[in-house]
């Protein structure tokens, strides 16, 4: 989202031109703080359209500060491939345009050891264990892609090598994972849990393997974003003119 003086506020612009220096300055604090202020109210929007959303989405936008010489302020998704965590515009994207997302790393795994067909997707089911921001838990997620044998597990070590150690892991935590590239015996695909019990077994599905996941958009971030920006900017413009203009007496 963009705010631009000649663009957003063209009747500003022309008072500017009449400040000269100090009308330029209170314009770029002004748009930069009414940018804060949209991505304040993004934020609040994410909140009561999202369930339990985490901090690392809450912060997933960043503003870019006008100045002087550039009278234009942004607000936009965080899209750094090289930073920490998956950038918020793969998984935000989709939630303000609609359509698709992208792949998440476990789903790529699958898809490279011939478990997941190209291109699908992995959705939680029943057995998924949710936490509190209702994602499936890594404490799960890694669990299940040790015993797969897709990556040794940080803090979970159940590989299925066959050894009496392996067996003895696996035994004491009672849960064994199972993958099914293609619908088998009335199961979809998917990724499974079998639970041994004194009477028997129990197999519950944790992931389902589907061809598509589309959403439709739920974050109105422009429509939110540039709305809270017009209703504050005229009262940052005002306050930083004055400041301005008693600065200049003072001088």
């Amino acid at each position: 989202m963009r705010m631009n003086i000649k663009t957003n506020f063209p009747d500003v612009a022309r008072r500017i031109e009449e400040l000269g220096k100090q009308g330029t300055f209170a314009a770029a604090v002004a748009l930069t703080r009414s940018a804060k202020d949209a991505q304040a109210a993004i934020k609040e929007e994410m909140r009561a359209v999202f369930d339990r959303p985490t901090a690392y989405a809450l912060n997933g936008t960043l503003v870019k500060s006008a100045t002087k010489s550039n009278l234009e302020a942004r607000v936009w998704v965080k899209d750094d491939p090289w930073g920490k965590g998956t950038p918020a515009d793969r998984f935000l994207g989709p939630q303000i345009h609609g359509g698709s997302r992208s792949q998440k790393g476990a789903e790529r795994m699958l898809q490279r050891a011939g478990l997941l067909p190209a291109g699908w997707y992995a959705v939680p089911a029943v057995g998924a264990q949710l936490d509190a921001n209702g994602n499936v838990k890594r404490s799960q997620v890694v669990q299940i892609l040790s015993q797969l044998k897709l990556q040794r597990g940080a803090g979970f070590e159940s590989r299925a090598t066959g050894s009496a150690r392996s067996a003895r892991t696996i035994a004491r935590q009672g849960v064994t994972y199972f993958a099914l590239p293609k619908a088998t015996r009335g199961l979809e695909p998917g990724i499974y849990l079998k639970r041994r019990f004194a009477q028997g077994t129990a197999i519950r599905p944790v992931f389902i393997f589907v061809a598509a996941v589309r959403y439709q958009p739920r974050l109105k971030f422009f429509d939110v974003g540039q709305t809270a920006a017009e209703a504050s900017f005229f009262g940052h413009f005002h306050t930083e003119i004055g400041k301005a203009i008693a600065s200049a007496r003072l001088k």
